[in-house]
């Protein structure tokens, strides 16, 4: 009776876990210098829709090779870094209005130069639709963002050039 009783807790336990969290993907990210495609991905309560974490997911050749946990405290001061490269942060999502039930203007913070600390922003609307939390770009829903590499003659990659959004 006992092994009965802790294995119904455990599956209980188990299948309220997975009922009451969604994961939805945002965006699919990708770039003209290499292969790699990242996912910014939110998870959802399962009842209220609202959003409980972000996680950026690392994709090599169609295989998923690391997952990434994003502060969302970070979104509303320093920004959630989505990208670092060395002590530069080439792109970051940062937002002053930003409420996880209801959305708000999050802009992308991208390093066009590092060689003189030049950047460039991106303002788009993360927000509830219909469908689960979406991104726009005034009434375009935006769901995949290509990153153009800024290169320098000599000094290859120095930046993003800009941010293609389809």
């Amino acid at each position: 009776m006992n092994t009965t009783m802790c294995l119904f807790m455990f599956v209980t336990l188990v299948f309220s876990g997975r009922v009451l969290a969604k994961e939805e993907t945002i965006a699919t990210i990708t770039n003209d210098e290499n292969k790699e495609v990242y996912t910014f991905v939110a998870q959802t309560d399962d009842e209220t829709d609202t959003i409980k974490a972000f996680y950026k997911d690392d994709f090599l050749n169609g295989k998923k090779i690391e997952r990434e946990i994003l502060s969302t405290g970070g979104l509303l001061s320093s920004g959630m870094v989505l990208e670092k490269r060395g002590d530069h942060e080439v792109i970051a999502l940062k937002s002053n209005n930003f409420d996880m039930e209801q959305g708000g203007i999050v802009t992308i913070d991208t390093l066009f130069n590092g060689v003189n600390g030049q950047r460039k922003e991106y303002d788009l609307q993360l927000a509830k639709s219909e469908s689960g939390w979406k991104l726009f770009k005034g009434k375009q829903m935006i769901s995949k963002l290509h990153i153009v590499v800024n290169k320098k003659f000599l000094l290859g990659a120095v930046g993003v050039k800009e941010i293609q959004m389809r």
